[in-house]
This record gives structure tokens, C-alpha cells and sequence, in this order.
């Protein structure tokens, strides 16, 4: 019976320890922030992981853990360019919609743009290509020149001079509209910020 009874006791004692160590947080790695912004050695920046003109679209779909949906638009100017639109990712508690632009020959997108699966004219003018399949495994390997950030939760001025520091200049959108346009050109980052609306946060490789 003592022998049973110290069975008993030394699983209890080890069911005990196991449940203890899995509350026990593990570290986990720290998820760049989007004013968390690096000065590469070829002067362009890195940012949420990103680094402008070198980064593939295949590489920020494991560093997002997003595979994004991308599509080529041209504008009523004959202007086409290849995009990538991230509906919501989650980096270090921080959520977000993001557009990444991709680096491609213009003649290669027009001929991707023949080669469509279908095209859908925009509110705006322009029309949105859905590429063909082969097309879309050529673009993971195009790098990312660009970056549109726009955040779940409003963000106000203080926060961004908190984050990113006094802007070089402020200049206004336009007449009509109340945004305001921060420029941070040292980062290649412009940020649109509008009272009523959520911020807009631009990368552009320089």
C-alpha cells in the first residue's frame, strides 16, 4: 500500500511540474515595428523586416507568414505596376492592411497583363489584372520597392513624433481635404495623416 500511495504521489508531483512549466511563457522573437527603420549599407532602408529593392515577394510571405494576393493595374495612362495586398498582418501585436509594390520590367508586366486570367476596370480608371498562374510564381521572386501601411488603431500626431521624430516638412493634401502629409525623406517614408481617417504610412525605396 506505501508503495502505491509513493507511486501516486511521485505522478501527481510530476503531472504538477509539467502543467507549472506550460504556463511558463517561452521568449519569443521580437517583431519589427514600423518605425523601427534601418540604414542599409546600400542606403536604402529595412523596415518590418523588409529591406527596399533587395526583399522578394516570397520572402516577405514566410517573414509575414502571409501569402498576400497580387494583381497588376494600369492606369488610364497606360502606367502598370505589379501589387500585393496583405488584408491584415499581425507584427508584434501590431495589426495592419498593407500594399507592397513589386519591381518588374514594364514590358514583362504588359506582356503578364496579356496573359491575364481576367480584368476588372477600378472606380478609379484603371483595371486590375489577376495574373496568370505561371505568371504569379515569376513574381515571387520580384523584389519589393514599396510599402503601404496602414494600421488597425488611429494613430495622432504625438504618436508619430513619439515614434519618428519632428518631420522634415508638413505640407496639405489638398485645398479640400484636412490630411496632412508628414515627409521623413531621410527614411523614404512619407506618412498621411487625417483627422477622421487612418493613417497612411508610405516606404519607398530611394
Amino acid at each position: 500500500m506505501r508503495i502505491l500511495l509513493k507511486f501516486l504521489l511521485g505522478t501527481a508531483l510530476v503531472i504538477v511540474g509539467i502543467a507549472a512549466l506550460m504556463f511558463v511563457p517561452s521568449p519569443q522573437p521580437t517583431a519589427p515595428k514600423p518605425w523601427e527603420i534601418t540604414i542599409m549599407p546600400d542606403e536604402q532602408i529595412e523596415v518590418m523586416g523588409v529591406h527596399l529593392g533587395s526583399t522578394s515577394y516570397a520572402e516577405i510571405q514566410q517573414l509575414w507568414r502571409e501569402a498576400g494576393e497580387v494583381a497588376l493595374f494600369m492606369t488610364e495612362n497606360q502606367n502598370i505596376s505589379a501589387e500585393v495586398f496583405f488584408e491584415s498582418i499581425n507584427l508584434g501585436g501590431l495589426s495592419a492592411r498593407v500594399v507592397v509594390n513589386l519591381l518588374v520590367d514594364e514590358d514583362e508586366l504588359n506582356s503578364m497583363a496579356s496573359r491575364a486570367a481576367s480584368a476588372k476596370l477600378q472606380p478609379s480608371g484603371a483595371r486590375r489584372y489577376d495574373p496568370a498562374f505561371d505568371d504569379k510564381h515569376r513574381l515571387l521572386t520580384a523584389p519589393v520597392i514599396a510599402i503601404t501601411y496602414i494600421p488597425t488603431v488611429r494613430i495622432d500626431a504625438d504618436m508619430l513624433l513619439h515614434r519618428f521624430g519632428e518631420p522634415e516638412n508638413i505640407s496639405d493634401e489638398a485645398e479640400e481635404s484636412s490630411a496632412q502629409i508628414w515627409h521623413y525623406p531621410q527614411f523614404g517614408l512619407t506618412i498621411r495623416l487625417h483627422p477622421d481617417e487612418r493613417t497612411v504610412m508610405t516606404y519607398i525605396a530611394r
